[in-house]
């Protein structure tokens, strides 16, 4: 057994002292890899079941003792999604108004020129139908928003590059830069 062992590294030594002989070695040594890794893979397929309505009609009539263990389960499917996969769900995201935008108890009655509150703010982004950023602060369709001279605005649609707002009847659009 050291004989062998010792023949072993004789060879070793030998394929790597030249840097051709030991640049095959590895490119061997690679392709070998590649077709064990592939047999391990064939070996292993994945267990995938089809189910087809013939082939199960006749496996019904067949065998019905030697599937007395087995039970048939009917999954019924709905047509359309439940809910929208991306909507924005409230309770995971809050809606959080910062302090310094949050309304006060007093009525949101000031007087003043609601076009130059809302030509004020600063639209930085609109992700329709359902976040706009205004002002650095993201808002949603419903939420208030402040404006310059303490008029309070509702955000009624979002729209690419402008956002919708009202205030009593009066709709204002506050477009993109």
């Amino acid at each position: 057994m050291t004989r062998f062992v010792l023949q072993l590294r004789r060879f070793g030594v030998r394929l790597t002292a030249d840097r051709r002989r030991f640049g095959i070695l590895c490119l061997l040594m690679a392709v070998a890899l590649l077709f064990w890794t592939r047999l391990i893979v064939i070996k292993r397929i994945p267990r995938t079941a089809l189910a087809e309505t013939e082939l199960l009609i006749a496996q019904d009539s067949e065998s019905d003792a030697h599937d007395a263990r087995m039970e048939i389960v009917t999954v019924v499917l709905p047509d359309q999604p439940q809910r929208d996969p991306f909507e924005i769900d409230p309770f995971v995201f809050p809606v959080a108004i910062p302090e310094a935008q949050a309304p006060s108890n007093e009525p949101a009655t000031r007087q003043g020129d609601p076009k130059a509150s809302v030509s004020a703010m600063r639209l930085d982004a609109s992700m329709p139908p359902g976040i706009a950023v205004i002002d650095g602060i993201t808002r949603r369709r419903g939420d208030s928003v402040l404006g310059s001279e303490g008029m309070l605005f509702e955000v009624l649609e979002i729209r690419p590059r402008s956002v919708v707002l009202g205030r009593t009847d009066a709709r204002y659009v506050l477009r993109m830069d």
